[in-house]
């Protein structure tokens, strides 16, 4: 088959409130250069930089409606389009069956479109938002620029070139602390200004001590006694003892304390009050 495409930008899809996509329009004929019979043809589009070769940037399959030839499709409707990718010029190449058609379609569209897609994209390349939106409603709103910090790969990406990082942090559970400020008191004992950023620190408790209070108690022992009278004195150091009187002999065969008992308490980790929210940054 010959395909034969129209680009153009549909303003309406391109808003801040949706995620963008791109309405195309094409012709479809067979090798004889008729109109492809009228059916529901399966059609992966992609999207490259290059005019031929290279990896494609994005792709998506869907089901598209040929009458008479004729179809239309909006790219981004199955998968979301990466608007940084409209950065420079891009090429889109059709797959019919497993034959990519050629040649690709270099991508035109009004001078508007790169404010729509600019705007969509609120703050700039390593921001980090909170938000009450998961992250399908979060692209929605926000746009592919941000994604959500959860230890993903950015391989490609403006932040990963910035900050030579191959993935985002792992922010799921975490707190942000504030780095330390050149010339400030280190708040954080265990990093300075020269610390690296976006680093786990593990949870730890400040060291100090527990004061006791004992209102007294007291030990309980055995005692066996011994009667000594008479002569037998001599066995006792030379100490005189009268008829009948009686010596003690202290033997402690069993000893017992009322023991101070400190028992532990509270749960699996060391936090403040606080409130979850999704986290998400922008690395384009």
């Amino acid at each position: 088959m010959i395909l034969m495409l129209s680009i153009v930008i549909n303003g309406s899809s391109l808003n801040a409130q949706v995620s963008p996509r791109v309405s195309i329009q094409g012709t479809l004929k067979d090798a004889n250069g008729a109109a492809a019979k009228d059916s529901t043809y399966s059609i992966t589009f992609k999207l490259y930089h290059q005019a031929e070769g290279g990896t494609a940037l994005w792709s998506e399959t869907a089901p598209v409606e040929v009458s008479e030839g004729i179809y239309s499709h909006y790219l981004g409707s199955v998968v979301p389009l990466n608007t940084s990718n409209f950065n420079s010029t891009l090429f889109l190449g059709v797959v019919v069956g497993n034959i990519e058609l050629s040649p690709r379609t270099e991508l035109s569209y009004a001078p508007y479109a790169f404010a729509v897609f600019d705007s969509q994209c609120s703050g700039a390349v390593g921001d980090i938002k909170h938000s009450m939106l998961n992250p399908a409603q979060f692209a929605l709103e926000n746009g592919a620029c941000w994604i959500p910090m959860d230890g993903r790969s950015i391989v490609g990406s403006s932040l990963a070139n910035l900050m030579n990082i191959t993935h985002v942090p792992n922010a799921g559970g975490l707190f942000l602390r504030a780095q330390e400020f050149p010339g400030a008191a280190d708040r954080d004992p265990d990093r300075t200004s020269g610390s690296p950023i976006a680093v786990f620190q593990d949870q730890s408790m400040q060291a100090h001590s527990h004061a006791l209070n004992d209102p007294g108690h007291g030990h309980s022992f055995n005692d066996r006694y011994r009667n000594h009278s008479g002569a037998n004195h001599s066995a006792f150091s030379g100490v005189k003892l009268g008829s009948n009187n009686l010596v003690s002999e202290q033997n402690v065969t069993s000893l017992t304390f009322t023991g101070i008992t400190i028992n532990s308490a509270g749960g699996s980790e060391t936090r403040p009050v606080n409130m979850n929210a999704w986290v998400y940054i922008r690395i384009n």
